[in-house]
């Protein structure tokens, strides 16, 4: 039977418009009623998240940064595995030249190497172009759209020294660019770098952690500590960075808007969508199965 559904956010359940889908959230409310434990598995840091889980009242544990930590919503459990410091120094001087818009998430917040007002006007353009708007009144208004929320936690430092002197310590790196053509090849150079685990989907976004620990090795250690077998968790996910807890579990979903290579990996190919209520179909299959 299953006990626990650990889910990613953005391309699983997340709509466009930074908010969860409704009808799997009310499928999950229904599992939870029943007993069964449910937990984001994400690559946003606990900044990004705490205002969605305070909209739903969901404050379960979580895995955050791409599987670099895990903390209870409270913090009172809080284990992360950082970069290692020369790595993070050779990979920050090649994202520094090629000028991506930078995010560092540590255990204590968001750091950036400019000050907030570019930081929030060089995301606010990516997401416009990504959109194809012109207009940013025409962004959600949910907080990784707002200035309030995006700058929520935010430090600036303008040295990597700078920042270890603050005790903050790197779980993940999100770099992103405007011009896609202006940074091909970065990725090669990047994984030429030791001990770092690079996700990417595309040159103009990357993501960057430590090679300790990924989605699906870190909720293997959380399933050993709460006693719980892999038949015992279901897993959905849609992007690359899902994958290790994807393939490495025997009932595992992927929802429609997936990449092909996701959908390899995933138990399940799903028909329907992150925003057609795909988390609440796999639900349903588990159902369909007796194991929910």
């Amino acid at each position: 039977m299953i006990k626990l559904i650990v889910c990613d956010m953005d391309g699983t359940i997340l709509n466009k418009d930074n908010t969860l889908d409704e009808q799997s959230y009310q499928k999950i409310l229904e599992k939870s009623d029943q007993g069964v434990e449910f937990m984001f598995a994400t690559g946003r840091g606990f900044d990004m998240v705490e205002d969605i889980c305070q909209s739903k009242g969901i404050y379960n544990s979580l895995i955050l940064n791409n599987g670099t930590q895990y903390r209870s919503y409270d913090g009172h459990i809080n284990r992360y595995y950082p970069m290692e410091r020369k790595s993070f120094e050779q990979i920050m001087a090649i994202l520094l030249e090629y000028e991506y818009h930078i995010s560092v998430h540590t255990q204590q917040g968001k750091y950036i190497f400019e000050d907030k007002e570019t930081y929030f006007l060089r995301h606010q353009k990516i997401l416009m172009k990504s959109k194809g708007i012109d207009d940013p009144s025409l962004l959600p208004k949910t907080p990784f759209f707002t200035r309030t929320g995006f700058l929520k936690n935010v430090h600036e430092v303008k040295t990597v020294d700078e920042l270890y002197k603050s005790k903050a310590l790197p779980l993940k790196i999100d770099a992103r660019h405007i011009d896609y053509q202006s940074v091909q090849g970065v990725e090669k150079l990047l994984k030429d770098i030791n001990h770092l685990h690079i996700s990417s989907s595309f040159e103009e976004n990357i993501e960057i952690t430590s090679d300790v620990h990924d989605k699906g090795s870190m909720l293997k250690e959380v399933l050993k500590e709460k006693g719980l077998s892999v038949y015992e968790v279901a897993t959905f996910g849609d992007g690359f960075n899902d994958i290790g807890m994807l393939e490495s579990f025997p009932y595992s979903f992927a929802p429609a808007n997936a990449s092909e290579l996701v959908k390899e990996k995933a138990s399940y190919a799903l028909e329907v969508t992150n925003e057609q209520g795909a988390v609440a179909k796999g639900i349903q299959i588990l159902e369909e199965l007796n194991l929910l």
